[in-house]
């Protein structure tokens, strides 16, 4: 197995472990609060929406039959007129207002959620707070078919906006987890990690094309991709392993091969072990 260490999970000091967890707590019993009032505010307006909806009808209905009406005076349907009509403009304020309040109730929803990423990202760091931005950017960006989704995924990996890129990717397959080019969505998002340095995500991404996408174009860069990973680990034996499996399986690929063999010329350089 290639794999091994990379597979156990980190170590956390129980004292930054304890003041995450106390935090995410904290974040939870607000966001919490804030569900209970949006949820009450939601039910009152259900209530409220149909009483003034039926309102208005009625007016309506009577303003209708007020006009028609023939054995009233002029002055009579007039001032009759002039007060349904009064009445008509309340209830059609009344409905507007309570139709913003509606509004206003899905909006404070989605920026509660967003204000909650937005909280747990601030709790737990710089990255998970890069993480919170290339996502919401993401959800803004992907279009509603599949090849614009790849489509924009690419674009964003070529522009070197790689968590952008990341985010799209991991969306592109939980929309189209069998698709044809899920290998390549997976192989991208192993690419983009390890453009950040998250080798150890990196390695896992591209272990995962290899094991489940065997038959995709980029199964050969994945393995080259995971000595890469292995290398940028300081793994120099498992790196070497996964270099050779890649001339051993992928010598058709050229470009694969060569770059395979001249990673482990420089991998029998000199190095200093560790003690």
């Amino acid at each position: 197995m290639l794999l091994p260490l990379l597979l156990s999970g980190c170590w956390v000091s129980s004292g930054h472990g304890d003041l995450i967890d106390s935090r995410l707590r904290a974040l939870e019993a607000d966001d919490q609060d804030h569900q209970t009032t949006l949820e009450a505010q939601k039910k009152q307006l259900a209530t409220e929406l149909p009483k003034l909806e039926q309102k208005l009808q009625e007016t309506s209905d009577t303003l209708e039959k007020v006009s028609r009406s023939t054995h009233l005076s002029c002055a009579e349907v007039a001032a009759r007129l002039d007060d349904l009509t009064e009445r008509f403009q309340q209830l059609q304020g009344q409905l507007d207002e309570a139709k913003h309040r509606v509004d206003q109730v899905a909006t404070g929803e989605q920026a509660v959620a967003s204000g909650l990423d937005q909280k747990l990202a601030a709790a737990l760091g710089p990255q998970a707070m890069a993480e919170v931005n290339a996502r919401e950017k993401a959800t803004k960006l992907a279009p509603a078919d599949r090849d614009g989704l790849f489509s924009v995924a690419i674009q964003q990996y070529k522009a070197g906006a790689f968590p952008v890129s990341r985010e799209l990717f991991l969306e592109y397959l939980r929309r189209y987890p069998s698709d044809a080019q899920a290998g390549e969505a997976e192989f991208y998002i192993g690419d983009c990690q390890l453009q950040a340095g998250q080798f150890k995500q990196a390695a896992l991404a591209f272990q995962k094309v290899t094991d489940q996408y065997g038959k995709s174009p980029v199964v050969c860069d994945a393995r080259l991709k995971l000595g890469d990973c292995f290398s940028g680990l300081k793994m120099r034996e498992e790196a070497k392993l996964a270099y050779e499996d890649t001339l051993r399986l992928c010598g058709g690929k050229v470009a694969v091969a060569k770059q395979a063999k001249q990673k482990l010329l420089e991998l029998k350089g000199p190095h200093r072990p560790k003690h």
